[in-house]
């Protein structure tokens, strides 16, 4: 599996290439990745439902505490996510990029950073739409409760609600780990380009070399 992954890795690629590649061998290889991946996610859905939960179930002044839990959330879930794939040999271990090479393909890194943003962006709002309604449904009648009028909701509502940011907090997390695979394509990119510019220095100097010699 790791030579496997070396030759899916290891090849120049332009940023739609690592773009469609990526998400090709995400979903290609999605029934792994849940296998590895889903105690994570359950952390995930549980930190993400506390998130949302935090401003509509609780108070409306802690919505920005949730945006900061839900943002530490996602970079957690990535980290993690990331990370266990590696040590289940998923994804393939490189050695460190310096710092020139990701100057150098900067151009690159916008391009896949827009476009996944954009993907995750649609898919998010997708899988929102539940929570959404719960959201809008919750505010409503507390607003009515505030205005003097009985609640309309039913008693169990306040589980209901958490049941559905959990379930859309699940999916999501599987929405946001689909960012490894243009990002770790997109790597292997940069690895092969700078070793190819390695070679051809080295080839360059070589044959100056032979040129030059007396």
């Amino acid at each position: 599996m790791e030579k496997d992954n070396e030759n899916i890795l290891l090849k120049s690629r332009s940023s739609r290439a690592c773009i469609r590649d990526g998400y090709h061998f995400y979903f290609s290889n999605f029934k792994r990745i849940f296998k590895t991946t889903w105690p994570i996610a359950i952390v995930f859905a549980v930190l993400s439902a506390v998130a949302s939960a935090m401003p509509v179930l609780l108070a409306p002044n802690l919505t920005l505490a949730g945006g900061l839990l839900a943002t530490v959330s996602v970079l957690l879930l990535l980290i993690a996510g990331w990370r266990i794939l590696r040590r289940r040999q998923l994804l393939e271990k490189t050695a460190r990029i310096p710092f020139k090479s990701w100057l150098r393909h900067t151009g690159m890194i916008l391009i896949i950073c827009i476009v996944c943003f954009f993907t995750i962006s649609i898919l998010i709002m997708l899988t929102s739409l539940p929570m959404v309604i719960m959201m809008a449904a919750n505010w409503q009648n507390q607003i009515g409760v505030l205005s003097g009028d009985p609640s309309g909701m039913p008693d169990n509502v306040r589980w209901l609600t958490l049941a559905v940011f959990l379930i859309a907090g699940f999916l999501q997390a599987y929405v946001w780990l689909s960012v490894i695979g243009p990002f770790y394509l997109m790597r292997g990119a940069m690895i092969q380009d700078e070793n190819e510019r390695q070679k051809f220095n080295k080839k360059e100097t070589y044959e100056t070399n032979l040129i030059y010699r007396p």
